[in-house]
C-alpha cells in the first residue's frame, strides 16, 4: 500500500524527471502551487513537458517557454496562451474532451492535483473540477496533489482515495477564481429566444460565456412551467437554476465548477451537485439515454452553410474544442433532443459573426450538419432538415439588419477572402 508523504513543493517537483510530461489539473481545479514550482524550477531541471486544458490563474509561462526549458501544450488556449502561441511557443492540440483517456493520459507521467487536505475516512476532494479525473487516476501515472482549505469538497466522483497519491504538498494560495461575463442586454434577448424553443421536460447543456450564462438565468424564471433539467459545466450564474432544479428533480450532475469564491463557497458540500466525468457527460452513448436533450453552445462565427467556428478568430486560437461536439452527438442521439448555436449577430466592434464564408485560416469546430438551429438577438433559424439554400436564406434573415443584404447577395467562395470577425 502506498504511503502518502507530505512533502514542500520544491520537493515533491523535484522528484519529477527532466523528460516527465505533466498534466495539471482543470479549470478552477488548476494546482497553482505545484505549477508555480514547476515553472520556477524548469531552470534546474530543463524539459518537461506540460500538457494542459483550460489553465485558471496559472503562473507566467512566458519566461521558461522562452528559455527552452519547459515545453507546454494545450488543448484549451486562454490567457497568456493565445499570445505564446502566436509566437510559436506554445503547441496547439485541437480535441475533444471525451477524447483525451486516448490521445493525452497514455503519455502522462505526472499528474498535478488541486485538493481538499484529506478527511478522517482516508480521502482528499477534487472539489470542482472531475472532467478527466477517473481516468488520470487509472492511468498508472504519479499522482500529486496540493491540499488546501479553500477548495470546496463536493459530492460524487470527486473523491480521490490517499494511497492513489505519491505526495500531499500544502497549498496556501486563494482557489483558482472565475469571473462570470458582464450582463449583456443583447445575451438577454438572445436567452428569451432560447427559452420559447425548449420542450416542456428538457435536460440542458450549457457553455461558457455572456449568451449561455444569460440563458441560465433566464431558465432560473421557467424551471417550474418547463421542468428542466441541467447538466454539464456549472458556472456562478447557473447557482438559481441549479437549486431550483434540484428542487423539482434531482441534483445537478456537473463536470466543471466555475466561479469565484462566494461561488465556491456555494458549491461547498450542496446537495444540489453531483461530480461526474467525461465517461458520464461527455459519452452521446450515455448522453442520448437522456430524453430531450439540449445543447446550448455559443461561437465566434457561423457561415451560411451553418458551419460553426468556435475555437479562433482568423486563426488565431483563442478556446478549444471542448465538449461541444460530445454534447451535440449526445444531443442528436437523444430522443426528442435539439443542438443550439446561440451568439450575437455582431461582435462587440460591430463586424458580423454570421459570415458568407470562413476565413481560410479558421478551423470549422461543428460540421453543418450537426447544428439544429442559430439563434441570435434578431431571430432564430432552423437548419434542420433544410436545404443550402434554404439555410443560406434563413441565416440571413437572423443577422444585424446593416448586414443582411450584403450577406443575402454574397458569394460564398468570393466571401472567403473577407473571413469572420475580426
Amino acid at each position: 500500500m502506498l504511503i502518502t508523504r507530505r512533502l514542500t513543493a520544491a520537493a515533491a517537483l523535484r522528484e519529477v524527471a527532466p523528460d516527465a510530461v505533466v498534466l495539471p489539473g482543470n479549470a478552477c481545479g488548476t494546482p497553482v502551487t505545484l505549477l508555480a514550482e514547476l515553472v520556477r524550477s524548469s531552470a534546474e531541471t530543463p524539459g518537461r513537458h506540460l500538457v494542459s486544458g483550460l489553465l485558471v490563474d496559472p503562473p507566467a509561462f512566458g519566461p521558461a517557454l522562452r528559455r527552452g526549458d519547459l515545453r507546454l501544450t494545450s488543448w484549451h488556449i486562454a490567457g497568456e496562451q493565445r499570445r505564446l502561441l502566436a509566437d510559436g511557443l506554445v503547441s496547439y492540440l485541437p480535441g475533444r474532451l471525451l477524447d483525451l483517456p486516448v490521445t493525452v493520459l497514455p503519455r502522462v507521467d505526472v499528474v498535478l492535483l488541486r485538493t481538499t487536505p484529506p478527511d478522517r475516512h482516508g480521502y482528499v476532494n477534487a472539489g470542482p473540477s472531475t472532467t478527466y479525473l477517473d481516468s488520470a487516476l487509472e492511468s498508472g501515472a504519479t499522482v500529486i496533489a496540493e491540499i488546501s482549505d479553500a477548495v470546496p469538497p463536493t459530492h460524487g466522483m470527486s473523491r480521490i482515495p490517499l494511497d492513489r497519491l505519491s505526495a500531499l504538498v500544502e497549498s496556501d494560495a486563494d482557489q483558482p477564481s472565475y469571473a462570470p461575463a458582464p450582463v449583456d442586454p443583447v445575451a438577454d434577448r438572445i436567452a428569451d429566444r432560447i427559452v420559447e424553443l425548449l420542450p416542456r421536460g428538457a435536460t440542458v447543456q450549457l457553455g461558457i460565456g455572456a449568451v449561455p450564462e444569460a440563458v441560465a438565468r433566464t431558465l432560473a424564471e421557467h424551471v417550474a412551467e418547463l421542468d428542466l433539467g441541467l447538466l454539464g459545466l456549472v458556472s456562478e450564474p447557473m447557482t438559481q437554476l441549479v437549486e431550483a432544479i434540484a428542487r423539482r428533480r434531482a441534483p445537478v450532475e456537473a463536470l466543471e465548477l466555475m466561479g469565484t469564491a462566494a461561488f465556491m463557497d456555494w458549491a461547498r458540500l450542496n446537495p444540489a451537485l453531483e461530480m461526474r466525468t467525461s465517461r458520464h457527460l461527455h459519452h452521446p452513448v450515455a448522453l442520448a439515454r437522456i430524453p430531450q436533450l439540449v445543447s446550448i453552445n455559443s461561437a465566434v462565427a457561423v457561415d451560411l452553410r451553418g458551419q460553426v467556428v468556435a475555437e479562433s478568430v482568423r486563426g488565431r486560437v483563442i478556446a478549444g474544442v471542448g465538449g461541444s461536439n460530445d454534447f451535440a452527438e449526445g444531443a442528436h442521439l437523444s430522443p426528442g433532443g435539439l443542438r443550439v448555436i446561440a451568439l450575437r449577430s455582431t461582435t462587440k466592434d460591430g463586424a458580423p459573426t454570421l459570415v458568407a464564408a470562413h476565413d481560410p485560416a479558421d478551423s470549422v469546430s461543428i460540421a453543418h450538419h450537426s447544428v439544429d438551429v442559430v439563434v441570435t438577438e434578431h431571430g432564430v433559424a432552423w437548419l434542420r432538415g433544410r436545404t443550402v439554400e434554404e439555410r443560406r436564406e434563413a441565416l440571413a434573415a437572423i443577422a444585424a439588419p446593416e448586414h443582411r443584404d450584403h450577406l443575402s447577395a454574397a458569394d460564398p467562395v468570393a466571401a472567403r477572402t473577407e473571413g469572420a470577425p475580426r
